[in-house]
């Protein structure tokens, strides 16, 4: 119950509506009990669904060490003019912060599976009300929250699909023993390049979750000042 006072709260002055959070438990135009469940699946969402973001901007954002270090040591070992065994020695530290950063892409994938579950509470909670105009509010607000999740998972196809190609960058340098063949550096340029696109569409991904986020914190106040 202190979760719904919060969360009512928190619209409500988000909103600028000005309304007191004890007008939410006289009011709801007969739709009370309704307006409670939905409003709970709505902080079962918010909770989740901030988790799966935290780990999404782990393994992509420059703030992150070990893709910091990462790319340091793949810059090192592919242009410095490094003897075989060198290389070799960088290339096992590159798999260790490789595994830092699976790990981190691993937990979202786990938590993004939990937050597909709590959006169909979510979305079977705005299936209930009898009103139009809440159903629609309600309604809204699942398509919104089912949006951020498709970017959130977006984002964390990318992350795996890179994290994918940087092992076999490091795997072959490991297997030819520090060797460096023109051939391969060829591959490992337009894997780069390629890994650069990807980085660059996780900029607009990352951005356009943040205006999703402000586009449901709207909707969520505008359907409180409805529903109180």
């Amino acid at each position: 119950m202190m979760r719904i006072f919060f969360t009512i709260l928190m619209a409500t002055l988000v909103g600028g509506g000005g309304v007191y959070a004890w007008h939410y438990y006289g009011g709801f135009a007969g739709e009370k009990s309704t307006s409670v469940a939905f409003v709970e699946a709505y902080g079962a969402y918010v909770e989740i669904s901030g988790q799966v973001e935290t780990l999404v901007h782990l393994p992509g954002t420059e703030g992150n060490s070990s893709r910091q270090e990462l790319l340091a040591l793949l810059n090192t070992m592919l242009t410095e003019n490094l003897t075989k065994e060198e290389r070799e020695s960088l290339a096992r530290i590159a798999f260790t912060h490789l595994d830092t950063i699976k790990k981190e892409i691993d937990a979202a994938q786990a938590l993004q599976a939990k937050l597909y579950a709590v959006l169909q509470d979510f979305d079977t909670a705005a299936r209930v009300f009898h009103g139009i105009e809440l159903r629609g509010q309600a309604q809204d607000i699942v398509l919104i929250a089912r949006k951020r999740a498709e970017l959130s998972a977006r984002i964390t196809s990318i992350l795996s699909e890179t994290n994918d190609h940087t092992y076999a960058i490091i795997t072959r340098i490991l297997s030819e023993k520090g060797e460096l063949s023109g051939a391969h550096i060829t591959e490992i340029n337009d894997a780069t390049k390629a890994a650069e696109e990807r980085y660059a569409t996780l900029e607009g991904l990352y951005k356009e979750l943040t205006q999703k986020k402000t586009e449901l914190d709207q909707q969520f106040a505008a359907f409180t000042k409805s529903a109180i």
